[in-house]
């Protein structure tokens, strides 16, 4: 991971320091990405909970499920599909970008930003990134969250990139979860790289994340939707196959969960490809 994190925090291409920032406190609009706070970064989540309780902030929070921590204190939340946070942040970087003047290659690139199939392939619709583009116009002090997710993201080089852009040429910070000491570069070029084609994630998708306890890591966890669909039942024994790796497991439905991506807690730092699997359920 933390080869993973240098080349990331490197293709950010940020000139100034400033671009960043180590918390959010101060923030008058957050906007988190590719993170799921209550596992990832228990501290962040609650130094979010309390900008938006104490100081007032907006909170945009985007992932591929809600985060019910946060279910209460989110001003916006959308849903993206898994594999598609390069398109989330092309989208992204186009929308708040969209009112200032920037180099005419930058421009050219947006310009020709096929949006129509990103919006489509992501799930991110022009009626969402307009109210995160609202909310952008509205505030002063953006922090933009970045998280693990982007950093094991196979595209993670060039979604560093565009929210490069986007703290270079806009309003927003970037803070990294989990917080990360961001260096600054000379390098002018940002060498931006196409959009990749939208990795299709059909069947039963898995999302490693850390597990909170030891029991945890025994469970897959996931939403009345997902036991439909992997046809299994609470408390059933199985065996989750990722690739070659098979995990025995007990499934527990979770109804405070939406949608069909369950939850599969690991020790932490086991892994540091991306988290997200399409995976066989063998009973």
């Amino acid at each position: 991971m933390k080869n993973a994190k240098t080349d990331f925090i490197t293709a950010l291409t940020l000139h100034d320091k400033a671009q960043s920032v180590a918390t959010c406190k101060g923030g008058d609009l957050l906007i988190v990405i590719g993170t799921l706070l209550s596992r990832d970064n228990q501290i962040m989540l609650h130094e979010i909970a309390t900008c938006v309780q104490e100081e007032n902030a907006s909170l945009v929070y985007l992932f591929t499920m809600e985060e019910k921590s946060l279910q209460t204190q989110t001003t916006f939340f959308s849903r993206y599909e898994a594999g598609s946070e390069e398109g989330v942040l092309a989208l992204l970087a186009q929308a708040l970008l969209a009112d200032i003047e920037i180099p005419l290659s930058l421009q050219t690139y947006f310009d020709n930003l096929d949006d129509g199939y990103l919006s489509a392939e992501s799930n991110m619709g022009e009626e969402e990134i307009e109210a995160i583009q609202s909310l952008y116009r509205q505030s002063q002090n953006v922090v933009l969250v970045l998280g693990a997710d982007l950093v094991t993201h196979p595209r993670a080089n060039n979604i560093a990139r565009l929210a490069g852009l986007i703290a270079t040429y806009g309003k927003a910070k970037i803070l990294l979860s989990p917080n990360d000491t961001i260096i600054t570069s000379e390098t002018n070029e940002s060498m931006l790289e196409e959009v990749a084609s939208l990795k299709s994630f059909d069947g039963v998708v898995i999302y490693r994340c850390p597990a909170l306890n030891q029991e945890e890591e025994g469970c897959l966890m996931g939403s009345l939707q997902f036991q439909m669909a992997a046809k299994v039942q609470h408390g059933e024994r199985i065996q989750v196959v990722i690739n070659q790796a098979i995990y025995p497991r007990i499934f527990v439905l979770d109804e405070s969960l939406k949608g069909t991506i369950a939850l599969m807690p690991c020790t932490q730092n086991e892994d540091i490809s991306y988290r997200y699997n399409v995976a066989k359920i063998v009973k």
